[in-house]
């Protein structure tokens, strides 16, 4: 099936153009984008290219064209959503998907004008364009759940554009597998929408579907210091560590840059431990635009990501498999985990000790997470550790069930999508046409400005 990341023509002129022949010379279709066009000439079109019925019903959909519009148009007969495919140069009906036309008739996929309407985003200041990646190194825990996914749900509530990529490209700094890899990517696509994420109000994508953000982390590390990445904690750690430095490690944040500044994002969630990659990002837009003039939109940090401790007291991540609990694991599970590492106040013996929350290391700080927005039930738990009336095994027992009653309903939706994996993967393409089509447009702007001739 042949896939064009192109805008359907809904120009009632250029229709009319091809239906009247009327056209003196070879017309660029208004209706694609930049860069995405093919000449129309008059004297090429043949009668078969004229073919104006609906696929679905076959009625002649010719009057529908001839009459100027600038609304969707649709079949008199059947109500289907009518397009003209420039693949197959018929007016025929299209499928639409995640905001992506499909050509009922060649099967190519093309994004819609809401793509455009998106890009108008930028100027509108009620709207945000909130963007946040996650590595693909393996299936979400709770850490990444409470962390950052809930917000980003949240975020789809407002009226922002949210784009939430799986950075694939960055894996590969740390994963030497590609089964890995690809298996990971696919299973993180299925716990975003077993989340809650919605591929309707969210550009859910893959990091390499979109090329264009590789040229702009090129274009970008011709402005960029090498210096000032050696500089960065997360490259001083790596080096701390002993672990070989590859050039992978050294772009990693330009490409990072690149993520940001390409969809021109306004609002970038991120951890702690992320906010200096962001500030290079801004930095980079900074410099770029008084050397070439205003092109970026300066990122902000959004609200930092929630830091949830593990069961041993460090923070919950896909490195510290057994000392985190996954969005996978069942009431038994958990339940285990805690009973058997969970640390809670060290100078605490006995149940009917008093002991001291502050002191707890592992399971406190994730009730204060739950409890936030019911104070009253948290203090609850607060005494009765002050008091010696709760004991640490019971506060455990309860705390389980609490993320239970959180991970079940993600447990059974993501059971119902892992058995439908053509959907996840639509969502992944029919993401990645969008988002090609909205950092296109940056990287064609930077390009001009660094005067890189299209040809």
């Amino acid at each position: 099936m042949n896939k064009k990341n192109v805008i359907p023509i809904i120009d009632p002129d250029d229709i009319r153009r091809i239906l009247t022949r009327n056209a003196t010379s070879s017309t660029s279709c208004t209706g694609w984008s930049k860069g995405a066009t093919q000449p129309v000439s008059p004297g090429t079109v043949s009668s078969e290219s004229l073919t104006l019925h609906c696929t679905k019903c076959n009625v002649d959909t010719a009057g529908v064209y001839s009459t100027p519009t600038d609304v969707e148009r649709h079949c008199p007969a059947c109500t289907s959503l009518l397009m003209y495919c420039p693949v197959c140069r018929h007016a025929v009906s299209a499928t639409q998907k995640f905001s992506v036309l499909s050509c009922d008739r060649c099967g190519s996929d093309f994004v819609t004008n809401s793509t455009i309407e998106y890009l108008a985003s930028r100027d509108r200041a009620s709207r945000e364009i909130i963007l946040s990646g996650i590595r693909a190194t393996g299936e979400l825990h709770l850490g990444n759940y409470l962390g950052a996914v809930r917000q980003f749900v949240e975020y789809e509530k407002g009226d922002n554009l949210c784009m939430y990529f799986i950075a694939d490209w960055h894996t590969l700094t740390t994963c030497d597998d590609p089964r890995k890899v690809s298996l990971s990517t696919i299973a993180i696509a299925m716990d975003y929408l077993a989340a809650g994420l919605n591929p309707n109000r969210s550009i859910i994508y893959t990091q390499s579907s979109v090329p264009e953000i590789a040229e702009l982390a090129l274009c970008l590390s011709m402005i960029q210091s090498k210096n000032k990445l050696e500089d960065l904690p997360t490259v001083k750690d790596l080096v701390r560590s002993g672990e070989p430095m590859k050039m992978g490690h050294l772009f990693y944040p330009v490409l990072m840059a690149a993520d940001i500044l390409g969809p021109q994002a306004t609002l970038i969630p991120v951890g702690s431990d992320q906010i200096p990659n962001v500030e290079l990002a801004r930095d980079l837009a900074d410099k770029f635009n008084k050397k070439f003039g205003k092109t970026f939109t300066i990122p902000r940090v959004g609200l930092r990501a929630i830091k949830v401790p593990g069961l041993t007291g460090e923070k919950m991540g896909k490195s510290a498999e057994q000392s985190s609990i996954t969005m996978h694991d069942t009431l038994e599970e958990i339940t285990k985990k805690y009973g058997r590492l969970g640390i809670t106040d060290p100078k605490r013996y006995k149940q009917g000790d008093p002991g001291n929350p502050d002191d707890c290391i592992s399971v406190y700080p994730v009730y204060k997470i739950l409890r936030e927005k019911t104070p009253e039930m948290l203090k609850t738990v607060e005494e009765g550790c002050r008091a010696g009336t709760r004991g640490c095994h019971d506060c455990k027992l309860e705390l389980a069930r609490e993320i239970d009653a959180i991970i079940a309903p993600f447990r059974e939706q993501r059971r119902k999508i892992a058995q439908n994996p053509k959907y996840v993967e639509e969502v992944l393409h029919y993401g990645g046409m969008k988002a090609r089509e909205i950092i296109r447009h940056t990287l064609e702007t930077v390009r001009e400005k660094l005067g890189i001739v299209n040809v």
